[in-house]
């Protein structure tokens, strides 16, 4: 039993962050956003049609690599906006995520921070929260999560 086990949460551990994926609801996202261990939070927001985001998640997952560990960073999809939750989850897999990726399927976390365009960028750093409208490179998320 024990074994089973093991080899349960090694197939969980490699397989692509995807499966990890969830519906994200208001009081889920605040959780995120809320780690008690003090790092900071970055949670970047996206839509698979959108070209501007598809740059940003190249930038956030070198981001992810370089500080994954300092850092929690967090994607959510603009699922309401996209055609299924099942192509995003194909496209997260074709395109080998490593971030976190949860689905706004309602439409809830764009309201809450008050965005109507995607990408949007959320940074929680020291008990302040910053919402940054529109794409962020590599360096940026650095220079403010430092």
């Amino acid at each position: 039993m024990k074994r089973i086990a093991i080899l349960i949460m090694l197939l969980l551990i490699s397989m692509p962050s995807i499966v990890h994926a969830q519906t994200l609801e208001l009081k889920s996202v605040e959780t995120l956003l809320a780690h008690s261990d003090k790092k900071p939070v970055v949670l970047v927001y996206w839509a698979t049609w959108c070209d501007t985001c598809m740059e940003d998640l190249s930038e956030l997952e070198a981001f992810y690599d370089s500080r994954g560990n300092r850092v929690h960073v967090y994607s959510v999809n603009a699922t309401k906006s996209e055609r299924s939750s099942e192509q995003v989850k194909h496209f997260a897999e074709k395109s080998d995520l490593h971030v976190p990726v949860y689905l706004d399927k309602k439409g809830e976390v764009a309201t809450h921070f008050r965005q109507v365009a995607v990408p949007f960028t959320v940074i929680v750093k020291n008990g302040k929260r910053q919402v940054i409208p529109g794409p962020v490179t590599k360096e940026q998320l650095e220079k403010w999560t430092d």
